[in-house]
């Protein structure tokens, strides 16, 4: 592997320096608090099976938004993002930024770089907290959502989801702030404790029609670096000896103190999943196809492992 990720780097060779330096120098391409963002204050700043849909089309309401999605794939505020998108039945698009050198973003950005970044109906929208906010404050989501409600609920002699539970219970905020600032700085050192595992995490690149053959394979091996010593960064910052034990340890508090140990279908407590589910699953999507997936999630098994089946139903729908 490490032969492989020379070779890729010397072919590279051609492209300037300072893409790479301002890469390492920021961590861009991994740490939440760089280039993805949940721009919340309370926040701390492949081919791969089951992915979002690119475009998810739905046949109600027929009213749609017309939102667009600048995201990168393994930056899990944007698959939080993408959650919610596609329960709610929301037609969107997105597309892929390049780390390097966030050509997608420039043009009209302003100063604001970071991922997601949301066009909803022309009007931009920075950061993965103020997209939800936005998208579940239109009145044709939450018609959406509650519909969904009812019909989830017809067979069950409970009380039925709100959107003020949904959003803001204290139980659903729990759970979002554990994704955000818990969940997802420790998927990092997990997914490229190695070059070589941060190599494969940017596989993803390989399937992105829009970038050329050599911008493939300058942002695997670049990316691969930057994200490697950001990890790094990301264990001394919290004091992490061993990223897998950290991973369990945090999944394990999930399901004891979330679902249960498994009595509750949702962390909700409900028939039906809650924001902070949704925020839980994106985080966990964002790393599908790679090894930490697999170690968290299908080797695990257990109550977490249904929990997540039965998030996929819900989220992806036919896609999972």
């Amino acid at each position: 592997m490490a032969c492989r990720l020379a070779g890729r780097l010397a072919t590279s060779r051609n492209l300037s320096n300072k893409s790479l330096t301002a890469l390492l120098e920021t961590s861009s391409t991994a740490l939440p608090s760089a280039s993805c963002s949940s721009s919340s204050p309370s926040f701390h700043q492949r081919q791969f099976q089951a992915p979002f849909p690119t475009r998810y089309f739905t046949a109600a309401p027929t009213i749609q938004l017309d939102i667009k999605l600048y995201q990168y794939h393994i930056c899990p505020f944007c698959n939080i993002t993408k959650s919610l998108l596609s329960y709610s039945k929301l037609d969107y698009e997105s597309v892929e930024v390049n780390p390097l050198t966030k050509a997608e973003l420039k043009p009209w950005s302003g100063e604001y770089k970071k991922v997601p970044i949301a066009l909803i109906d022309g009007d931009q929208v920075n950061g993965s907290e103020e997209i939800l906010e936005s998208i579940l404050h239109a009145p044709l989501v939450q018609e959406t959502l509650e519909k969904r409600w009812v019909d989830e609920n017809s067979t069950h002699d409970e009380q039925q989801m709100t959107m003020q539970q949904f959003q803001k219970s204290d139980n659903a905020q729990k759970w979002v702030r554990f994704a955000a600032d818990d969940l997802a700085a420790l998927l990092y050192p997990n997914i490229c404790g190695t070059l070589s595992d941060s190599y494969d995490a940017f596989g993803y690149v390989k399937n992105v029609d829009s970038f050329s053959a050599l911008q493939k394979i300058s942002i695997q091996s670049m990316g691969a670096v930057a994200m490697y010593f950001a990890a790094s960064k990301v264990k001394s910052k919290r004091n992490i000896t061993d990223e897998k034990a950290a991973l369990r340890d945090a999944l394990d508090k999930y399901e004891r103190e979330g679902l249960q140990d498994g009595e509750l279908q949702f962390s909700s407590g409900q028939s039906s999943p809650d924001l902070g589910d949704l925020a839980v699953f994106g985080v966990l999507h964002s790393v599908r196809g790679l090894n930490t997936h697999d170690n968290a999630i299908q080797s695990r098994g257990g109550s977490l492992k249904e929990w997540y089946d039965r998030m996929s139903k819900q989220v992806l729908g036919d896609e999972a």
